[in-house]
């Protein structure tokens, strides 16, 4: 995409909703986990971490706009390709089971 090409209006509004949404899953996290926490895990001070936020926003826009998600490590996160393959099974599955039960 070259900067001449034209975004929708829908297509920015639906960036700038999931970049917001990411902000908050993170600074949600953030809370939960504490700024000195995080800090501590990167190695700095407290007030680098506060420092990161101010700039949070533009960086939460920047990945939705490219089509990143944020995931907390206890999450399970699969691909389209992948889930396609579960929903196959899955109908597979009750098929089955559908015609036991017809069997019975």
């Amino acid at each position: 995409m070259s900067s001449a090409d034209t975004v929708s209006p829908d297509l920015a509004e639906i960036t700038r909703k999931t970049g917001a949404r990411i902000q908050s899953d993170i600074l949600s996290r953030l809370a939960h986990v504490t700024q000195e926490h995080a800090a501590t895990c990167m190695n700095v001070d407290p007030s680098t971490v506060s420092r990161l936020k101010s700039g949070l926003d533009q960086f939460c826009l920047l990945l939705a706009a490219i089509g990143f998600q944020v995931a907390a490590t206890d999450s399970v996160v699969i691909s389209q390709k992948e889930l396609s393959g579960l929903k196959y099974l899955a109908a597979r599955y009750l098929e089955a089971d559908i015609q036991k039960d017809i069997r019975l």
